[in-house]
Parts: C-alpha cells; sequence; structure tokens
C-alpha cells in the first residue's frame, strides 16, 4: 500500500507527517485536491549529495597536484642555486688560498727598510 504525505494540516496530520488509517475513498479525495500527495524514496544522488562531494574532492585534489607540481618545480631550482652557490664557495676557497700561499717567507732588502 503506497504511503501518503500531508501537504497541508488535515485533522490531525500536520504537513509532512504520514497519513494512516484513512478509507481508499477519502485518501482519493484528499489526492484530488491536493492536499496530500503519494510519498516517494528521494533518490540517493539527492539525498546524499555524494556526486557533489566527489566533485568537490576531485577539484580538491587536481588543485593539490598542481600545487605539489610547483613546489617541486621550486625545489628542483633551489637546489640548482645550491649547487650554484658551492661553486662558487669552492671557487673562493680556492683563490684565499692561493692568495695566502703567495705571501714572501723570507724578507726582502727593501722590506727591512
Amino acid at each position: 500500500m503506497p504511503k501518503y504525505i500531508a501537504k497541508q494540516s488535515i485533522g490531525h496530520f500536520r504537513p509532512g507527517e504520514e497519513i494512516e488509517g484513512l478509507e481508499v475513498v477519502d485518501l482519493q479525495a484528499l489526492l484530488a485536491s491536493g492536499a496530500i500527495e503519494e510519498y516517494t524514496e528521494p533518490k540517493q544522488e539527492q539525498s546524499d549529495g555524494s556526486n557533489g562531494q566527489l566533485q568537490q574532492l576531485a577539484a580538491e585534489i587536481a588543485d593539490l597536484k598542481a600545487n605539489n607540481q610547483l613546489l617541486s618545480d621550486d625545489k628542483v631550482k633551489a637546489d640548482a642555486e645550491i649547487a650554484d652557490l658551492k661553486a662558487q664557495v669552492a671557487e673562493l676557497d680556492k683563490q684565499l688560498k692561493a692568495a695566502t700561499a703567495k705571501k714572501p717567507a723570507t724578507k726582502t732588502a727593501d722590506d727591512a727598510k
């Protein structure tokens, strides 16, 4: 037997309540007048919103992947810059060692004056 839901107050039934205990003739009259409607199960897609949530999560995943790619690119650039700076430090260390090694070990006649 189908279920019927009140669209408006009918006796002791309030809007949204299930109509029970009425004769078929009374139910048909109320249906014809629009005071009640036949209850239908809501579609699962509409009730839980899972499709909307899936789309939202898919968009968030795409954003996270894009951010991850940007971070990876920035890391590669930073690693290259670090390698370049290390090479510069090594070159400056060589120059410093070369400059300190060229100091004269003995005093010349001109230095003594």
